[in-house]
């Protein structure tokens, strides 16, 4: 299955049978998903009726195991071409004599016979295609007594099979790589430290085996890390190829390679649920959902190979009944015109640019659910930003430390980090990390983790050297009669311009209080910057957190229009002002909390959804790190997308338009409109092979 005629004669012939409910075609990697009842054999019979043969895949992850390229077009053109080079040679030593002929007619033949077979299948299929015309093309010039001609159109022919088929082979190769970090073996050990260890399958590995993964090997499945650290190279996903240092306790992904280190680690996932195994299914699902622009070129070329076809038997009938010139010069004509007409550059027009763009964008850690979202995405004129873990880490940060008369900011911070220390809460590690970088974070001692104790809404407590130290908020001290004058002099202002504030003290008296605010992704104002300059004029920040926090982010984000305080429900409302407003709008967030809004907006945009199946089934457009560079890079490649598809339909067109002309005219020869068909479908197949060579961020 090499291009869309056959992908047509397939549909054909398997549509037919009753025992086929779906068909869902991967051109590029030549795979059908056929949902059928019952066995595959009829399904394959049919296959073979119309000269093709099919391979069932039984894979977990469905690995792309193309076939090897197909040699028929290669060896026709072999056969073809050497038929033709005697005939020619035969010709020169032995002028005029009838027998130089049959060289010719044994390459019209050889190179002839598989294009004729398809034709008529075409023809019985009622799909009009490539080969239908050419096969009327090669027997016209026969029967016309243009042997040589014809020979020379079907060798130009074969020659056009075999090139196309070459170029597209870099298309399907591009997305093969994709799936080459497919685990293959997993070492598990079993009965614990000191057990066997046993090389099996990584599809055989289930939740809660032990694995041992080895320097430079590649992880099996997803894991968490039980024991040891290393770095992992995790440019399958995230299209970052700076490796990332993991300890115990974090997480591993099936497809990634480990670095320096030895790892211990739990299967939490099998394979076949692993994140490079919903990357994989997100990749094929991509590939066999068609752009808007690439189905319109499908019904553009079902509606002009007709229409050329009634076109050529125009000319080669009106004309000589108008008394406009002998009747055989105006049929060789009408053969021109057919050559000329074969739909294939223009059918290939946009499917090669899209499977460029979306193999470039997953190699990038940009997860694209299909090439309509990625068009849309290159059309939008308005973007709306979630604020917490999107446009920041989502991780909270010390900004300043207010310390009461009579006590020092590091100690303060010291019996904060050191009640802090039993605690998972993201102020509670903001506190800590804070502690380790200024150099005064206190271990925590057994006593500390028995007196450890939370005040629910208002925070915790815990023995620290003797004393009972509080951490908490302004509540919690308002409750044991610290509030007025003083709380007020150490929040200054009364807290209210603190995005987050943790106070410290004892029961008698104010030590101090913690200042922290949610950190802001380094890489957000270059972003933002970015999609200016491609003229997204319209960025807004929609945001349930409080006025000052908003704008502080907004501002240091570059961000003008700002709107906080929202609910779910105003941030749908926000966005269906904005799609009605500007016709089209994308929205970024968490893939999970902004569900309702990635749902409605044009594109919904997920950020960091590496592990998070939730993002990958909400958002049109995942990224896979949490780079928001990445989504400037995302609409440049959607308008190179739609670019160069347009080039391709451009240029196929004029091409077309031209030698239709010449054809009519009489100037265009049978082999001249070969090399003219030929040429079109090598340019648009290469110049949609830019794409991948080209990295989004220098479209």
């Amino acid at each position: 299955m090499d291009c869309p005629d056959e992908e047509k004669e397939i549909r054909a012939a398997l549509s037919r049978l009753p025992v086929v409910e779906s068909l869902t075609f991967r051109l590029f990697s030549r795979q059908v998903e056929v949902r059928h009842r019952g066995e595959v054999e009829p399904i394959l019979d049919a296959l073979r009726r119309i000269g093709m043969e099919g391979r069932p895949l039984d894979d977990a992850l469905r690995r792309a195991k193309l076939p090897s390229s197909d040699r028929t077009p290669r060896s026709t053109f072999l056969l073809s071409g050497a038929a033709l080079l005697l005939g020619a040679g035969t010709s020169i030593l032995f002028p005029g004599d009838p027998l130089v002929r049959l060289p010719f007619l044994a390459s019209i033949l050889l190179g002839g016979a598989p294009v004729a077979m398809r034709g008529f299948r075409e023809v019985r299929n009622r799909s009009l295609g490539m080969n239908a015309l050419m096969t009327i093309s090669i027997g016209g010039a026969a029967l016309l007594g243009e042997w040589a001609e014809a020979a020379v159109v079907v060798t130009l022919f074969a020659l056009a099979n075999m090139l196309e088929a070459r170029s597209l082979d870099r298309a399907r190769r591009a997305t093969a790589d994709l799936f080459a970090s497919s685990p293959e073996r997993a070492v598990v050990r079993v009965g614990g430290p000191g057990g066997e260890e046993r090389i099996v399958p990584a599809e055989e590995v289930r939740t809660g085996d032990t694995l041992v993964v080895r320097p430079g090997e590649r992880v099996p499945v997803d894991a968490v890390i039980r024991r040891g650290a290393s770095d992992l190279n995790e440019s399958v996903l995230t299209g970052e190829s700076v490796p990332v240092e993991k300890k115990e306790g974090e997480e591993l992904f099936a497809g990634t390679v480990n670095g320096r280190g030895l790892l211990i680690a739990e299967a939490t996932r099998p394979l076949s649920e692993s994140t490079y195994a919903r990357i994989l299914r997100r990749v094929e699902e991509a590939q066999a959902e068609k752009a808007p622009v690439q189905t319109f070129m499908e019904r553009f070329a079902a509606a002009y190979t007709p229409a050329v076809l009634c076109a050529a038997v125009l000319v080669a009938a009106v004309p000589p009944l108008l008394g406009r010139g002998p009747a055989l010069d105006w049929a060789y004509r009408a053969l021109v015109m057919l050559v000329i007409a074969c739909p294939c550059a223009i059918v290939l027009a946009a499917p090669v640019v899209t499977l460029s763009a979306l193999t470039r964008a997953t190699r990038e850690g940009i997860l694209v659910k299909g090439a309509r979202h990625l068009e849309a995405l290159g059309t939008i004129r308005a973007v709306a930003f979630d604020k917490t873990g999107t446009l920041t880490r989502g991780r909270l940060r010390v900004t300043r430390v207010h310390a009461a008369t009579g006590w020092e900011e590091e100690e303060v911070l010291r019996l904060a980090g050191a009640v802090e220390a039993g605690s998972a809460h993201p102020v509670a590690e903001a506190i800590r990390r804070e502690a380790a970088r200024r150099g005064v974070a206190t271990a925590a001692r057994g006593t500390l983790a028995r007196t450890f104790e939370p005040v629910e809404g208002q925070g915790v407590a815990a023995e620290v050297e003797g004393r009972k130290i509080y951490v908490g908020n302004r509540r919690m001290f308002e409750t044991m009669g610290l509030g007025g004058d003083a709380l007020d002099r150490l929040l200054e202002h009364g807290g209210s311009a603190a995005p987050s504030v943790a106070i410290v003290g004892m029961r008698d008296t104010l030590a101090g209080a913690v200042e922290m605010e949610d950190e802001l992704r380094p890489e957000a104002p270059e972003a933002i910057r970015a999609l200016r300059d491609l003229g997204v004029a319209h960025i807004v920040l929609l945001t349930g957190d409080r006025a000052e926090a908003a704008r502080k982010a907004g501002a240091a984000a570059g961000i003008d229009i700002v709107e906080h305080g929202l609910l779910p429900d105003d941030k749908l409302a926000r966005i269906r002002d904005l799609v009605a407003s500007h016709g089209s709008a994308a929205m970024v967030g968490d893939g999970v909390n902004d569900a309702p809004a990635l749902a409605l907006a044009t594109v919904g945009v997920a950020i960091a959804a590496a592990g998070s199946p939730a993002a990958m089934e909400t958002a049109d457009v995942a990224l896979m790190t949490g780079d928001l560079r990445r989504i400037p890079s995302a609409v440049a490649l959607g308008r190179r997308m739609v670019s160069l598809v347009r080039q391709n339909v451009a240029a196929s067109l004029a091409i077309k338009a031209v030698f239709l002309a010449m054809a009519v005219a009489g100037y265009a020869s049978l082999w001249m409109a070969v090399l003219a068909d030929m040429g079109t479908t090598l340019l648009v197949i290469f110049n949609g092979l830019r794409l991948l060579r080209a990295r989004t961020s220098s479209l």
